[in-house]
């Protein structure tokens, strides 16, 4: 739906980041809705720690667009991608996501695609809620279909899998799933499909994510770490640096029916 592309402000000399309506959605009014709801949602709260700070709100040869902070540490799905992080990263940047929705639900805005893709980071790893599209706001005219289903499957809590509105419950779930993926490496219910891991959380028993911490910490003990059977601590692995992709597309499952963001 929004194509990103990193500009230079002129002006105050800065770098930023430009979301424009893709051309082929430009047209249509519920797209445009939706973009303008996703800049009333992110400007509602860019006083916020946390959440990208919104600039501000244009268009350009019918196209609208916003101009938000450009954060060049990547994202937490990169991180993810490149390895698992240390668990005090992990914790740090729980406990910052968190606060961030709790402003956000306490300023009305209910995000419903909470996942490692829209957590983005700046030059100090402080990670900064972004991708507001599918947000819905209190006292907002909704743009949303009874039973459609919005998010992406790999995050999405029972009600938004059954077609039922978010609510901040719903955000608070998708935060959960983020944290079992950070500590253990893995989602925990990864499957070869949206639809099936969709389904999963709905119907699955919810797997251990202690047991799923500790089997790799187990074979590396007992491989031994200097090739001579002498055993030493596991050690965590450091994070990894990673570069932002701006070409909008989703890394995650998205389910079938999610609305482009």
């Amino acid at each position: 739906m929004g194509e990103v592309y990193r500009a230079t402000d002129s002006v105050l000399a800065r770098d930023v980041a430009v979301k424009l309506l893709s051309d082929r959605y430009a047209r249509q009014d519920d797209a445009r809705a939706r973009f303008r709801r996703e800049a009333t949602a992110a400007a509602r709260l860019s006083s916020a720690p946390n959440v990208v700070t919104v600039f501000d709100v244009a268009e350009h040869r019918g196209r609208p667009l916003i101009v938000m902070e450009y954060l060049e540490g990547g994202s937490v799905y990169e991180r993810l991608r490149n390895g698992r992080v240390s668990r005090e990263q992990a914790l740090t940047w729980l406990d910052q996501v968190a606060g961030a929705l709790d402003r956000a639900h306490a300023s009305g805005v209910v995000h419903r695609d909470v996942k490692p893709a829209n957590l983005l980071l700046d030059r100090d790893d402080n990670v900064h809620v972004s991708d507001f599209g599918i947000a819905s706001t209190t006292g907002a005219d909704t743009l949303t279909a009874p039973g459609t289903v919005l998010g992406t499957a790999g995050y999405l809590a029972p009600e938004q899998a059954r077609g039922e509105p978010a609510t901040a419950a719903s955000d608070r779930y998708a935060l959960g799933v983020v944290a079992f993926e950070l500590l253990t490496g893995r989602r925990p219910f990864a499957g070869d499909t949206p639809t099936t891991e969709a389904f999963a959380h709905l119907h699955a028993d919810v797997p251990s994510a202690v047991a799923l911490d500790l089997a790799p910490r187990r074979r590396i003990r007992r491989r031994g770490a200097d090739g001579f059977g002498r055993r030493r601590p596991a050690r965590g692995h450091a994070p990894a640096s990673g570069s932002r992709d701006h070409d909008g597309s989703d890394p995650d499952h998205d389910s079938g029916d999610r609305d482009p963001a």
